[in-house]
């Protein structure tokens, strides 16, 4: 998701699409401003390359926010392959693996505090243009002064907003890691931030509400939309804690897939789709040539490539090398795999530790143990509720 910009801290960089609008709308709002006679009334160029000028920095330093998450998690020895530039929310932060409350703290909060940091830096020329000895100074002067005023007001919103305990904001790994750091458990601590995250998303919604009633629509509605973003995201994440809750013991030798499924590199993807994927939702194919495996596909590696070219391009020129293919160990828990398919966006794992053949841990081999073990929970669960009304009929 994103269009790649670059790679920094061996992480590769992507800005999400979403920053086209919004960075046409921030030069288009200062630039009218700006030219407005009642407002600064700077000459048109000066006035729209100031426009631009905050529109750029704006994004700047969303992603300077985003690579302090970056920065710190690679000092704890932590790293994920991407990490996507959005205006609202720490997916970074979302996807990182703390061993310690106390390093699930740091990386949190080291995007706030850059932005922090970023504020003092530009409020410092603003206040001096704005209230100092260049307060009556030519107008690029002014032009300055308005941009570096614009820049640390949204550097100290971005750290504030940030630091909101509510997912997916940085402050719900904050509460997170601060809930763990006083319970001993991540599973309290989760339980904690969920809750309080789901209050904090109807409060901001009610807010919002109110504002659009009496004071301001567009605010209002602003809050309005993060509030059900916050309240959204708590109840993804609740139903992701009962998932992981379901999956307590479950190895990876326990779901692996007892057909993977093997296909030459000389197979052209749109035959591939037709006779191996359709039928298998969710599975993934080792490549072989002969008797040396040499890659691994699935839906993850022919998706990158559009439709028109599956006749005339090969599994072998679309596949992952089957070294650069995530290794995990028989006996390792599941959940951990599976967060690591997730975050990587594959279809499936290696398995280490087998006699026989390369064996795989894939989505399909995953979702149908969900499945089976959320079926016998609704059964467990019916029995004990039938159990209990029996026990208060016989009082």
């Amino acid at each position: 998701m994103g269009i790649t910009v670059g790679r920094i801290f061996q992480t590769e960089v992507r800005v999400h699409w979403t920053w086209v609008p919004i960075m046409a709308f921030i030069s288009v709002i200062f630039g009218i401003e700006l030219t407005d006679g009642t407002s600064t009334g700077l000459p048109a160029g000066l006035a729209w390359a100031s426009s631009i000028s905050c529109a750029v920095l704006v994004f700047v330093s969303v992603a300077a926010h985003e690579l302090a998450h970056v920065w710190v998690a690679r000092r704890f020895g932590q790293s994920n392959p991407t990490v996507v530039v959005q205006l609202l929310g720490g997916p970074y932060v979302m996807e990182t693996d703390p061993k310690s409350a106390g390093e699930e703290l740091r990386i949190a909060i080291a995007g706030s505090l850059l932005s922090g940091v970023v504020a003092i830096v530009f409020a410092i020329p603003a206040l001096v243009i704005d209230f100092g000895p260049l307060a009556a100074a030519p107008d690029p002067v002014q032009a300055v002064g308005f941009v570096a005023t614009m820049v640390a007001i949204f550097n100290a919103m971005l750290g504030l907003i940030n630091l909101v305990p509510g997912y997916p904001m940085d402050g719900a790994r904050v509460l997170h890691a601060v809930a763990w750091s006083r319970t001993g458990s991540q599973q309290a601590a989760a339980a904690v931030a969920i809750r309080v995250g789901r209050y904090v998303g109807y409060c901001l919604i009610g807010v919002g509400l109110v504002a659009m009633t009496f004071t301001d629509a567009l605010a209002g509605f602003s809050l309005v939309i993060a509030g059900w973003l916050v309240m959204n995201s708590s109840k993804f994440l609740d139903r992701r804690s009962g998932l992981e809750e379901l999956l307590a013991g479950v190895k990876v030798g326990d779901v692996e897939d007892p057909d993977p499924g093997r296909v030459p590199p000389q197979l052209t993807l749109d035959v591939y789709a037709a006779s191996y994927l359709a039928e298998r939702n969710g599975a993934a194919a080792l490549v072989e040539r002969g008797d040396n495996l040499i890659g691994l596909i699935g839906s993850a590696q022919i998706r990158r490539i559009p439709g028109r070219l599956w006749p005339t391009t090969h599994t072998e020129q679309a596949m992952m090398p089957i070294a650069d293919v995530p290794r995990v160990s028989r006996e390792s828990d599941l959940w951990p795999a599976l967060e690591t398919l997730e975050r990587r966006h594959l279809d499936a794992l290696v398995i280490d530790g087998g006699q026989g053949p390369t064996a795989l841990l894939t989505r399909r081999s995953a979702a149908k143990l969900i499945q089976e073990r959320a079926a016998a929970r609704q059964i467990q669960l019916a029995a004990s509720a039938q159990l209990r009304k029996t026990r208060f009929r016989d009082r």
